[in-house]
């Protein structure tokens, strides 16, 4: 409400000079002309202003740019809005007092709070299961207010009667009525106190305690806080989603190529079913890595408040790297043979090794016949074709036939193989791939080891015929 020294407000078509009214614009117009004519600037700024609302109120035309440069113009030069810039005055620091009232603020929060996770962590620990115990407990952790001084509820104002009993809640002592305290479960407690959830015997009832709603409030606030501090946000819930999905595609990756190198070669460690199986799950991985990187790209776009700057970048960074990934790992995944391939692929692979086969055992006659010759004869033994075998001159031992089944190496070459087709039995293809590569370290080891021993036997001989032919040679000189 206005004051009462406050001027009166006039109505009308006032000279804004001399403050009289003059009844219509006219008026005021012819008024400004003859009476206040030294002030030519600012009649020609109303004259302007005046044609400007006649053209509005008629309809008519917009005023022409002219006049609307010539009234700024006007208006500019008539008022001068530079000034000096002000210097800075006083200044207070209102920080002291913020920090005071939010202290009082935590205070009056986060002490209550603490009290009531310490008051329950006591009273979990060591609970008896006796009720008459389990009071007496109870009372100790927190004493209880004294029932006779309470005549109504504090929380409703409600006066207890018989059918409105007084109940005490089990961390702050207080009294309140059935409708103003609440049951909390045990479990629920230990979950806030981040102690482990114990299992609820069958045929026992879950045991609770009795807490004002006060407590209940605080309490869940606290969880209500503490969930939304450890609450990722959706962007980080989709990525980690799509990380689990690269991680999976890769795992699969890997065992896929290993198939596909296994069956393009021949070999039946792997079926073209299994691998086929194998390749649809990766292009399902692959339509969901694309998916959800989609999803991620155009999160929150739609929105009031659309990602902007480097949050944006980072998504479209993320779909960029999904891309990528799809495009260099999953879509250039080598084929599988068809059937007739792989049929065609076995018979070479089977070829392969029966000829590998027949020139072992050639190569073990030519090294048995050439054994046999130099036992058989004292004269000087031919040397071998075999380049892998050099033999000297002179006696040879007999060599000693061994079973081969006395021999560890293939002993453990045998029980690899039965691991393998027990293996291949589980469709445990991780621990095939490693037996095979167990079983061909043994096979390099055993050849190695014959290779050995029959230059060690080549070595032998040889030393043998040196020592024959200087003891003949020295028997000689001595005849002479």
């Amino acid at each position: 409400m206005a004051g009462t020294d406050d001027p009166p407000v006039l109505e009308g078509f006032i000279c804004p000079i001399c403050k009289s009214d003059l009844g219509d614009a006219a008026k005021l117009l012819s008024h400004f002309e003859d009476v206040h004519s030294e002030e030519q600037d600012f009649i020609k700024s109303f004259k302007d202003l005046y044609d400007k609302a006649k053209k509005k109120i008629l309809k008519q035309d917009t005023p022409s740019s002219t006049s609307v440069n010539n009234v700024r113009q006007v208006s500019t030069s008539s008022f001068d809005y530079s000034h000096e810039p002000q210097e800075i005055g006083t200044t207070r620091s209102r920080k002291k007092k913020f920090d005071t009232i939010r202290d009082e603020r935590m205070q009056r929060l986060a002490v209550p709070t603490n009290q009531l996770i310490i008051r329950l962590g006591k009273l979990l620990e060591n609970m008896p299961t006796d009720p008459l115990k389990r009071k007496a407990h109870e009372q100790n952790i927190v004493a209880w207010l004294d029932g006779e001084t309470v005549d109504r509820c504090p929380n409703c104002a409600g006066s207890f009667y018989l059918a409105r009993r007084k109940h005490h809640c089990r961390t702050c002592g207080s009294i309140m009525c059935n409708d103003c305290s609440h049951f909390m479960s045990l479990n629920t407690a230990r979950k806030i106190l981040d102690r482990p959830i114990e299992e609820i015997p069958q045929g026992h009832t879950e045991q609770n305690l009795r807490l004002c709603v006060h407590c209940i409030s605080l309490l869940e606030v606290r969880e209500e806080k503490r969930e939304s501090r450890n609450a990722k946000p959706i962007i980080s819930q989709f990525y980690q989603r799509l990380t689990e999905y690269k991680q999976q595609a890769e795992d699969l990756r890997v065992q896929y190529l290993k198939m596909s190198s296994s069956l393009t070669n021949g070999e039946s460690t792997y079926s073209l079913d299994e691998a086929q199986a194998i390749k649809l799950k990766l292009l399902k991985l692959a339509e969901n890595i694309d998916a959800l990187s989609s999803k991620i790209a155009v999160l929150g776009k739609g929105t009031e408040n659309p990602p902007q700057g480097q949050a944006l970048r980072l998504q479209n960074m993320v779909r960029a790297a999904s891309a990528v990934y799809l495009k260099t790992h999953l879509l250039s995944l080598p084929g599988l043979p068809t059937e007739e391939q792989f049929a065609e692929a076995q018979n070479k692979r089977r070829e392969a090794i029966n000829a590998r086969i027949h020139e072992e055992k050639k190569r073990q006659s030519r090294l048995s016949n050439h054994m046999n010759n130099v036992k058989s004869g004292p004269s000087l033994p031919k040397q071998s074709s075999d380049p892998t075998v050099s033999l000297g001159q002179g006696w040879v031992p007999e060599k000693t036939k061994v079973n081969e089944y006395d021999d560890p190496l293939i002993e453990q070459i045998n029980i690899i193989r039965s691991y393998i087709k027990e293996a291949k039995a589980a469709h445990k293809y991780d621990e095939v791939a490693s037996l095979e590569e167990n079983l061909q370290e043994l096979k390099k080891e055993f050849w190695k080891k014959q290779t050995q021993e029959e230059l060690a036997k080549s070595g032998e001989s040889s030393e043998a015929a040196s020592l024959s032919s200087y003891d003949e040679v020295r028997q000689s000189d001595s005849s002479h």
